[in-house]
């Protein structure tokens, strides 16, 4: 028998679970052909795994991959990290659709997401955002979502108001356009604008719609104490699938977890599920999220737009009245500018700043908190990005061992290198999963590995309907990953995050080995993996 690519004697964690065994995996035209034991390899490239592991490429359930992918299509800090396949489209604030009325509104909200690439934004629905992709190839599969906020912000624009009902039936149209072209369903972000501004009769219309062409509701919870009930809740009356998108950071509502609290999150999702609600969440490996800078900006402030956002921050009278709020022992958001870093700004004058946190930037210019988060927003027109501390890592702890939960890593594509290796980006674009399987398996041993990668291949591959992912079985596609269980580890800090894994000599995506002996090999064998609309 003729093979393409032979990975010969690793211990394989086939993705199910099961125990690992010692075998060979044959790979033929992208797919594998055979599991087992192989005495002649023929011509094929070998792969020496006898020291190492093997397990299917492992599968990013929420994942930002369209606001920085075209900057870099190798989409280099995940391949390298083990992952093969991740979803775009999240968080409600998906690139897409990108219509003309309000274009420039969607547009300027998500300059910062991607990073300061110089983008010609010359696409309108996601169909034209796949092509591009897919004209240019990419390094890892791709699973699209269509966010809900990009829709409204299409419909009307950041307005602090109910949607009429011709506005809603603009948005249904929105979505099935974006269902029929691939979507594997649609996102919120209820956090933050507009998903802030939306009520709950509102997504129940649209979860009709997204009924109706079989997706999955994948949400960024409200941020209040009581934001899993209402989603729960939601759930019952859309009687939809629901993903719950990075826990712990939703259920903290930016402030630190306590254990009475997180215990109170895990009985709301198994009384969910007895109550037979398909509901599963996701959770990154830190005590930190990322967003925005502006997401720390309160909710009032930001109707109608960034521009108009920006000159409100410029008026003394509103920054009196952010003095006054931030000020309140009652602060709904719990702000505490001790713990948030400024990431990434634009300009070269305030990229003295990446790396600081607010409080630490007011005082280098000697001015309020209020006013040296205003005067940074307003210097780099709203185009600069944040890290949140939020919590301890035994609340987390807790969160990840739940059987319903999966890892994330809710980051954006970079490179150490281009414009895609400014800035100080959440270490998680680098290291969320070798951190998750050396963390919680290796070292605290919270899962076996073999539970710990049914949780990164097998398990967000079923609730994402790819039903040719996640396993080593045969006739499956070949996303494999090789590493060393001993030695994987993330090297990426919050201080140095543009710092690739170790312990991950190959990753195999579609048959062609895009990382060999941990250098990138320039494939792109990536694919972009539409919904499957029928049997």
């Amino acid at each position: 028998m003729s093979y393409d690519l032979v990975i010969k004697g690793g211990r394989l964690f086939d993705g199910a679970g099961s125990p690992w065994i010692k075998a060979d995996i044959a790979v033929k035209d992208g797919k594998i052909d055979h599991v087992g034991r192989l005495r002649d390899t023929g011509d094929a490239r070998v792969i020496d795994a006898s020291a190492l592991c093997v397990s299917p490429g492992w599968i990013d359930v929420h994942m930002h991959a369209d606001h920085t992918v075209l900057g870099n299509t190798r989409c280099e800090s995940y391949i390298h990290q083990g992952v093969t396949t991740a979803t775009m489209g999240n968080c409600g604030l998906s690139m897409y659709p990108l219509h003309d009325e309000h274009r420039e509104d969607l547009i300027q909200y998500l300059r910062p997401f991607t990073s300061g690439l110089d983008l010609d934004w010359n696409w309108k629905t996601l169909a034209d955002f796949l092509s591009i992709i897919e004209t240019r190839g990419v390094g890892i599969n791709i699973v699209p979502f269509v966010g809900h906020g990009s829709i409204r912000v299409n419909v009307m624009g950041f307005q602090d108001r109910d949607a009429s009902p011709d506005e809603l039936a603009a948005m249904k149209r929105f979505l099935r356009e974006a269902m029929d072209e691939g979507a594997h369903g649609m996102s919120t972000g209820l956090g933050y604008p507009p998903g802030v501004f939306t009520n709950d009769d509102e997504l129940v219309e649209l979860c009709g719609t997204l009924r109706e062409k079989d997706g999955l509701y994948s949400t960024h919870m409200r941020s209040n104490i009581e934001n899993l009930k209402d989603t729960i809740d939601l759930g019952h009356k859309a009687n939809v699938p629901m993903q719950v998108s990075h826990l712990g950071s939703s259920c903290a509502s930016h402030k630190p977890l306590s254990g009475r609290h997180e215990e109170t999150t895990l009985k709301a999702l198994d009384d969910a599920r007895a109550w037979g609600l398909d509901i599963t969440a996701d959770i990154y490996p830190y005590t930190a999220g990322s967003s925005l800078l502006s997401q720390v900006i309160p909710d009032w402030a930001h109707e109608g737009g960034v521009g108009k956002m920006l000159r409100r921050l410029n008026d003394p009278e509103v920054r009196r009245r952010l003095e006054k709020e931030y000020s309140e022992a009652g602060d709904k958001k719990g702000r505490d500018f001790t713990k948030v870093l400024v990431t990434f700004v634009k300009s070269e004058a305030n990229k003295q700043y990446e790396g600081m946190t607010v409080a630490e930037v007011a005082e280098a210019r000697g001015v309020s908190v209020v006013d040296a988060l205003c005067s940074l927003l307003i210097e780099e027109n709203g185009e600069a990005m944040n890290v949140t501390f939020w919590g301890v890592e035994e609340d987390v702890d807790t969160l990840v061992k739940h059987p319903s939960v999966m890892p994330c890593s809710d980051g954006w594509s970079h490179a150490p290198y281009g414009r895609l290796g400014e800035g100080k980006p959440h270490p998680r674009c680098y290291g969320a999963f070798p951190r998750y399987l050396r963390l919680y398996a290796r070292e605290r041993r919270l899962f076996t590995y073999e539970e710990a990668i049914r949780r990164m291949t097998s398990m967000p591959a079923q609730r994402l309907g790819l039903q040719d992912r996640g396993l080593l079985r045969v006739g499956m596609a070949a996303d494999m990953v090789v590493f060393d269980a001993a030695a994987v580890k993330d090297r990426a800090t919050f201080s140095d995050p543009h710092q690739y894994p170790e312990g991950i000599p190959y990753v195999v995506v579609n048959g062609e080995v895009t990382i060999s002996d941990g250098e990138h090999t320039g494939a792109l064998a990536g694919r972009v993996l539409r919904r499957r609309c029928g049997p």
